[in-house]
């Protein structure tokens, strides 16, 4: 199937990384719990965390909060700190890559497209969990949460990742939710969602895939680089 997208125009591929790349919910679950028994709250399951995860780690932690009590006198942001020394400390433990995930970057990148990772997660983090994983190499352009002083959907984050590859091929952004779809109609870029439940989403998407495997048809077909 890589054949289809091979021997064309190089393509800018920008990926989300939480949820689309790996799931790193357990991980996040597993440090804001930490932080969450230091206020003698309950934990969060990992399956409850999941929706608190993509805009960034201020909304995610003030989340985390509001569903095991509130906002305590003192704000979100100690807890924030807590939470980025905790998880900072170590965030590859418990992360996984989705199945078939770095044979097709991998064979991608071989075919000579290039691919970044947009991310809310902040750069330090997200540079340490791509290089412990071995995506980084394919992957060589990384905007995270602090490289900018904007998140997604702020299409500034798309362009900026997308500057760190060379060429001018068109952008395809990949991600999970809707706020990377906003993101890419933002910048004017085609949206492609990984959903690994075959979720249909209640916004718009160029192209669906539920298995990185199904990646290159899908690709091929929303650029129009099928054979």
């Amino acid at each position: 199937m890589f054949d289809q997208v091979a021997h064309c125009v190089s393509l800018r591929l920008i990926f989300d990384l939480d949820e689309t790349l790996i799931d790193s919910v357990p991980s996040l679950a597993a440090a804001a719990n930490v932080m969450l028994a230091e206020l003698g709250r309950a934990p969060v399951t990992p399956q409850a965390y999941k929706a608190f995860v993509g805009h960034g780690m201020l909304q995610q932690i003030r989340r985390a909060l509001l569903a095991t009590g509130g906002i305590p006198d003192q704000g979100v942001e100690p807890y924030l700190a807590r939470m980025m020394e905790i998880y900072g400390a170590d965030p590859v433990s418990g992360t996984v890559i989705f199945p078939n995930v770095s044979d097709t970057l991998h064979q991608l990148s071989d075919v000579g497209h290039q691919m970044a990772v947009c991310t809310q997660k902040p750069e330090d983090q997200a540079r340490t969990v791509l290089k412990s994983l071995n995506l980084m190499p394919p992957i060589t352009g990384l905007t995270g949460g602090g490289t900018l002083d904007v998140l997604k959907p702020d299409p500034a984050m798309l362009h900026h990742a997308a500057t760190q590859l060379s060429g001018d091929g068109q952008i395809v952004m990949v991600g999970d939710r809707d706020v990377d779809a906003q993101t890419a109609a933002n910048a004017g870029a085609k949206f492609i969602l990984f959903t690994p439940q075959g979720t249909q989403p209640d916004f718009y998407t160029d192209g669906l895939f539920s298995d990185w495997a199904h990646f290159p048809a899908v690709l091929a077909t929303v650029t129009g680089l099928s054979a």
